[in-house]
């Protein structure tokens, strides 16, 4: 017999589950004096957490004041789905591709100013890097990260980069420097530098999909190499194209 999980209380979590479930069973927007008197709370109970809420874009308000639901629950209960056929799509590319370049290769996705690995292949060569899936990476400083973000809005991008502490204490010359990585890697669709966490490392990465197509994702390749060998990152352009095309191919994408 399984034993009862603990009765943990989490008022703020509650707080915010509740403001979500009333809004979703509401016909039309509601104020936040109509909200609170339907959770049975004083508006300066539920003021704080709707302002948190309005601004993770969970809920929008309209200029009457009244609260409504966003689509982002919606596009988060169906983010699984679209994850699991990329990476369906993705590992046998990713299979070919390290098989081809006897590099590891991953497929990694952005999530604010952070890259989220989401699958990965290792090189068949007895030493190797290898990017373990579920691992998270600051997206400043990943040849990936900066290929997800050249691919954004301008808008889109700025508001990930200011979601990044780290971003938000760079003086105006590390600022300069980023952007014109990211404006390159726009430009020539590629994206490529020395690792800036292990050294004797080379990165490369190509776009997948788009950011309006519903699928955007980066393919990578990262060359473990010897002292004073270091490889030039476009010899893993065409494979690296290759294999994007074969996974957008694979998923249906359309430009």
């Amino acid at each position: 017999m399984t034993a009862p999980s603990p009765d943990y209380s989490v008022p703020a979590l509650e707080k915010g589950l509740e403001i979500l479930e009333a809004l979703s069973a509401s016909p039309e927007p509601l104020t936040l004096s109509s909200l609170a008197g339907v959770l049975n709370r004083k508006n300066s109970e539920i003021f704080r957490m709707l302002n948190f809420l309005e601004r993770r874009c969970y809920v929008i308000r309209d200029d009457l004041g009244g609260y409504r639901l966003s689509l982002k629950l919606y596009q988060i209960s169906h983010a699984q789905c679209r994850v699991r056929q990329l990476v369906d799509a993705a590992l046998p590319a990713l299979q070919e591709l390290s098989a081809q370049t006897g590099e590891s290769c991953h497929l990694s996705v952005l999530e604010g100013a952070e890259i989220v690995v989401l699958a990965g292949v290792e090189s068949p060569r007895p030493v190797h890097l290898a990017v373990k899936s579920g691992g998270r990476f600051s997206a400043i400083h990943t040849v990936s990260g900066r290929m997800l973000l050249a691919g954004l809005s301008a808008e889109a991008r700025l508001a990930a980069l200011q979601s990044a502490p780290e971003f938000q204490r760079m003086k105006r010359p590390a600022r300069m420097a980023l952007e014109k990585s990211i404006a390159r890697a726009a430009r020539e669709r590629f994206s490529s530098a020395a690792n800036e966490t292990v050294a004797g490392v080379v990165d490369a990465a190509v776009e997948i999909g788009n950011a309006e197509g519903g699928i955007h994702a980066a393919l990578a390749i990262s060359s473990l190499h010897a002292k004073g060998k270091s490889p030039d990152p476009k010899v893993f352009l065409s494979p690296l194209r290759k294999s994007a095309q074969r996974i957008e191919a694979r998923i249906g994408f359309r430009v």
